[in-house]
């Protein structure tokens, strides 16, 4: 199958967004980053919302596309309801960030640094607005939601590497990775301290993605026998078209084993990466490179993905 740079490029930056806006509910929960809140909140909607530009050029009529939201069960319908719940929370969001609404405003900031910094990051959060537990909760919901909804949406039988749950948790794990590092750039960026569940959270979600990352693969591995390879065949419905390479379609053969190599060791660097930010404190680069590293990963796993997407049509 074609490599869909338009899809790819949607998941991969609704992905990131959901991510950092899940880090962003995290990270209120725990009353950290508060000073953080607004442009994170700002650079969550804009990934969104490239996003959704990206995915108008997988479409020939773009017009169109409001023809698909009249069945609700279907994936493209999911998808656009969990995207308008994302942004509704993000207005919301927006306007008590601007208000200065705040519940449990002055509660303990937990940092990864000696009392000093512990007392800097309060001094620095003090005059800071802080989101509401209940919204801080409902981020998190909608963030994941989103993306395992995104993921399912790709579910089908008909293509033996793309029917297993995996697939949205291989996302989720990405947003998992991405998400907290990117906030912890964040973090530093307004000369705060990086909290301690920020940098749990980088160093859980990095380690879940490169675990969910690997055994996707491994599945699709799995899923490559159940092609057989019939010799010469005609298909009526695309009679031009090549015959297609049963032994292509595995993600560790052919043209897939270059996309497979940078998918895991761009998955395990945030790994290293998040240990090291814990470590040294020094998130402004170790978390920029694991985040950058983590969306590399996830373009690779997508592209993998596509390569060893084809249906089992193609022999009958």
């Amino acid at each position: 199958m074609e490599l869909q740079w338009p899809l790819i490029l949607f998941t991969t930056f609704v992905v990131w967004s959901a991510g950092l806006f899940g880090a962003q509910g995290a990270a209120a929960l725990a009353g950290e980053g508060r000073r953080a809140q607004m442009p994170a909140l700002v650079a969550s909607a804009a990934l969104l919302a490239v996003g959704g530009v990206a995915v108008f050029f997988h479409l020939e009529h773009w017009e169109r596309i409001f023809n698909g939201f009249g069945n609700p069960t279907s994936g493209i319908t999911q998808e656009l309801a969990c995207i308008v719940a994302v942004g509704v929370l993000m207005v919301v969001a927006f306007v008590m960030l601007r208000r200065g609404a705040s519940d449990g405003a002055g509660g303990k900031v937990g940092v990864a640094g000696g009392s000093a910094a512990a007392a800097a990051s309060k001094a620095a959060n003090a005059g800071a607005p802080a989101l509401p537990k209940w919204l801080a909760a409902l981020m998190i919901v909608a963030a994941a939601l989103l993306v395992l909804v995104t993921g399912h949406s790709y579910m089908m039988a008909a293509r033996p590497a793309w029917d297993s749950v995996l697939g949205p948790l291989s996302l989720l794990g990405a947003a998992c990775a991405a998400g907290p590092l990117t906030f912890a750039v964040i973090e530093v960026t307004r000369d705060e301290v990086v909290g301690r569940a920020i940098a749990l959270f980088s160093l859980i979600g990095s380690i879940a993605n490169l675990a969910v990352s690997v055994s996707y693969l491994a599945f699709m591995e799995m899923a490559s026998a159940s092609y057989t390879d019939v010799g010469y065949y005609y298909d009526p419905t695309h009679p031009t078209a090549g015959m297609v390479d049963v032994t292509a379609l595995a993600p560790f053969a052919g043209e897939s084993v270059a996309m497979v190599a940078v998918a895991v060791v761009a998955t395990a660097v945030p790994v290293a990466c998040a240990i090291v930010g814990r470590k040294t404190g020094n998130w402004k680069v170790w978390g920029a490179v694991g985040a950058l590293c983590a969306v590399v990963g996830a373009v690779a796993l997508r592209m993998a993905f596509y390569s060893v997407g084809a249906s089992v049509y193609l022999f009958y």
